[in-house]
């Protein structure tokens, strides 16, 4: 764990804060932490540690282990993400499978009160250099996907036309991924 800990540390800033348990004060299957420092200002990132101890599914695949990274505009909409994050593991490690890039969970409802976002979409972690999406340790390769919010016709979008249509459209418009209050891509561009 100290590897995981020094390769998310060398890319997302120093761990200022963590979360290993629920409200109800449970123990979590992996611990959420907070990280200050970064290096994209103004963004705040956060990642599961201890998701990884859990080895999943692909189908037809030999299981993977991987961390859930989410990043926030600082001080925005940040109350929700640990919570949030932990509803996640819990659902990935009771399921038993990886979520695979393009997959999208949701919409559910907004994701924040103040946000039209209601998904994840399961990514890539394009904003940071490409040695961060895997960290090798001692038991193999550990996969770093990146929870992006989508709103409802986004992740629709993925349903309809497949994940590489999104990605065509991120790419167009350039929206700040990490901005909860990003206008939604265009909805005539399909």
């Amino acid at each position: 764990m100290t590897h995981l800990v020094e390769h998310l540390e060398r890319y997302l800033g120093t761990i200022t804060e963590g979360w290993s348990k629920e409200a109800e004060g449970n123990p979590m299957h992996a611990q959420v932490v907070r990280f200050a420092n970064g290096p994209l200002e103004g963004v705040t990132a956060y990642s599961t540690l201890g998701l990884s101890r859990h080895a999943l599914m692909l189908p037809g695949r030999a299981p993977v282990r991987m961390e859930f990274l989410m990043m926030v505009r600082s001080g925005h909409f940040e109350r929700y993400v640990p919570s949030i994050m932990q509803q996640l593991v819990h659902e990935v490690v009771h399921q038993g499978t990886a979520p695979l890039r393009g997959e999208v969970i949701g919409p559910r409802g907004p994701l924040d009160p103040d946000t039209g976002l209601e998904a994840f979409y399961f990514s890539i972690p394009v904003y940071q250099p490409e040695g961060f999406a895997t960290c090798e340790d001692h038991n193999g390769p550990i996969v770093i996907s990146w929870l992006v919010p989508l709103f409802p016709a986004e992740a629709a979008l993925v349903s309809t036309h497949g994940w590489s249509v999104l990605e065509d459209l991120l790419a167009q418009f350039d929206p700040d991924l990490t901005d909860w209050r990003r206008p939604a891509l265009p909805e005539h561009t399909v």
